[in-house]
């Protein structure tokens, strides 16, 4: 079962793996599928996953409605069918609304997400970490991302995840937070862009700090 931290250790070892493999490969089958719809702030939620390559390792990260990303322990894919099994604890004081979770096996290059509700504290009582503008736009839109928390002048590195489960784009030390612990990104869609949800995932390299922010192509 994977525990969970806010330093975001398995991420790290992703962006060196996207460093050799910029164009990740969509792999076939792969499932992530929550034991149940909801889960109350403080309980564990358990996720079971398949279609993973046997034996490999397969980073774990949640995401809150407010963006901030969650780190979890590596899983190792078990037997023919690459079944993973992940035991999430909800933070105790977390926001209420939808969470989701990714999963990335090494091997597959493919991360699979899927998502749960959380009763936890009202959303309204915390500050968004991370903004986009616009929020939805066609193929060829330009996109401005702002993201919050990181450490002063941090080096950062960010990559775009397309509803398709492929990583579009990866830029490992792709930018740097201001004096504030601030990062505004722009980003141009391609004119082919894959439609429907995109997640822009943005780690700090020395503070461990991640934000992912959902936006839509249409």
């Amino acid at each position: 079962m994977a525990r969970h931290t806010r330093i975001a250790g398995p991420l790290l070892v992703l962006l060196a793996l996207l460093l050799a493999l910029p164009n990740a490969a969509l792999a076939a089958s792969l499932t992530l599928t929550p034991a149940q719809p909801s889960v109350a702030a403080g309980q564990t939620i358990n996720i079971s996953g398949s279609g993973f390559t046997r034996g490999e390792q397969v980073a774990i990260w949640a995401t809150a409605p407010d963006q901030t990303v969650i780190s979890g322990d590596f899983e190792f894919a078990e037997g023919d069918a690459g079944l993973i099994d992940i035991g999430f604890r909800v933070p105790d004081d977390a926001l209420g609304g939808r969470w989701s979770l990714t999963a990335y096996g090494f091997l597959s290059k493919t991360p699979v997400i899927t998502s749960f509700d959380v009763q936890g504290r009202d959303p309204a009582t915390a500050t968004p970490q991370a903004l986009v503008s616009p929020a939805s736009g066609p193929a060829g839109a330009q996109f401005d991302f702002a993201a919050l928390g990181f450490k002063k002048k941090e080096t950062v590195s960010y990559w775009f995840t397309g509803p398709d489960g492929v990583i579009h784009d990866a830029y490992p030390a792709g930018d740097s937070a201001n004096s504030d612990g601030r990062v505004d990104l722009s980003w141009q869609a391609p004119a082919d862009a894959v439609r429907g949800i995109w997640v822009i995932t943005i780690q700090g390299l020395k503070s461990g700090v991640a934000r992912g922010v959902p936006f839509e192509i249409r």
